[in-house]
């Protein structure tokens, strides 16, 4: 195992047609790979109506193996205050930030809608996970402008606006500050060049194991040619300060 491996996000949920890991079969991914710990964001059922069901589970997946695992807790704003309320219970159980997928819980991150849910994740200054790449729903110039309008809070751009819109990853990325890249689903040279355009301190290491390959992925952060205090932080210093997981 390399010491201080962070993977930023794995799923872990129950999707009819796309079966993922179960806690032991995750663990032993993660060791395979050589990863030290990883958060786990909650997919499927859990993420379009069984919000509350999900987190516990990964709550207790965490309780269990606090030296390996995390966990994103979801809520979808249209439960209105049953959706604060929940969150702030996940937040007080442990979850480390709220991962949103706009095109599945129906909404577009511009809505009001979505406004009660980011003022608890900012009471608690937690970070936002969001899931981009979707026409209508989720862009990267949306989140860019959420971004904007929500200074006060760190949104990281999960799967990079993969594959409609990765042309507006990097202009999107560079309006502001409270932007973050992950590395899942970028090629080495795009990873260098995040790393270049934003600093090593806003761009984190993930899979999206099991949608997406470990080893795979950490070969392309290999290969992007950082510099060892970079490579450092990518790997595990972005998360480690971003979601407050130990390494």
């Amino acid at each position: 195992m390399t010491t201080g491996v962070v993977d930023a996000h794995v799923a872990a949920g129950d999707l009819p047609s796309l079966p993922t890991l179960g806690v032991d079969d995750l663990l032993h991914r993660l060791d395979d790979g050589g990863v030290e710990r990883a958060v786990v964001g909650p997919v499927g059922r859990w993420v379009a109506v069984d919000n509350e069901d999900g987190n516990r589970t990964l709550a207790s997946w965490c309780d269990a193996h606090p030296d390996r695992l995390a966990h994103w807790a979801t809520v979808s704003p249209w439960y209105g205050e049953r959706a604060a309320t929940e969150l702030r219970r996940a937040f007080a159980a442990g979850a480390r930030g709220l991962k949103l997928v706009p095109s599945v819980q129906g909404f577009g991150l511009l809505s009001p809608l979505l406004e009660p849910v980011l003022d608890v994740v900012e009471e608690h200054g937690r970070p936002v996970y969001v899931v981009t790449g979707v026409p209508v729903a989720s862009e990267p110039l949306q989140l860019a402008e959420l971004a904007l309008r929500r200074p006060g809070l760190t949104f990281v751009m999960g799967r990079s606006g993969r594959t409609d819109f990765s042309l507006d990853l990097l202009p999107a990325l560079t309006t502001g500050p409270n932007l973050v890249a992950e590395t899942a689903y970028n090629g080495a040279s795009l990873i260098a060049g995040l790393v270049a355009a934003l600093g090593a301190g806003r761009v984190l290491f993930s899979s999206d194991v099991p949608f997406n390959d470990l080893a795979l992925e950490l070969e392309r952060v290999d290969r992007a040619g950082l510099p060892e205090a970079g490579r450092a932080a990518v790997l595990g210093g972005t998360a480690a300060a971003l979601l407050g997981v130990a390494r």
